[in-house]
């Protein structure tokens, strides 16, 4: 499996996969048309590492440049690509959770600290079905 790094994230290709599926599997934005080196449109710049072209790409690409749909991996890669923003936002984020924890912990103090008490409201009985007292309604 090879190790893939790209502006804001790194991930691992799931074997038998083009870097194209994985980019769009790990949420990066990558614009395509055909998924088979035609029209050129997912180049991205590769910045380390190396590719495969599975099927040789029709479309013109430069020097630093690949075509992440109809390539794999041949060792780890670092390209030049972005997360879509709406991801690229959440990731940038600081963790919430201890600000959400914080918000609660006196809470969770108060309720630890004292035994649970048992409910002083008594059961209420369940009364008999008047219908099913009656008889059935079916005789």
């Amino acid at each position: 499996m090879s190790t893939v790094r790209t502006r804001h994230t790194s991930f691992s290709l799931i074997p038998q996969e083009t870097l194209l599926e994985g980019l769009e599997r790990t949420g990066h934005e990558v614009e395509y048309q055909c998924r088979g080196g035609y029209c050129g449109l997912c180049r991205v710049r590769l910045l380390d590492g190396e590719v495969q072209y599975l099927e040789q790409p029709l479309a013109f690409i430069a020097a630093d440049e690949i075509l992440p749909c109809c390539c794999v991996p041949r060792s780890d890669l670092r390209v030049d690509c972005e997360l879509r923003p709406e991801l690229r936002d959440w990731q940038e984020q600081e963790d919430m959770f201890p600000v959400q924890a914080s918000l609660f912990a006196d809470d969770a103090s108060l309720q630890m600290n004292q035994p649970r008490q048992p409910s002083k409201r008594p059961r209420k009985r369940r009364q008999p079905s008047r219908l099913l007292s009656q008889g059935s309604l079916f005789d």
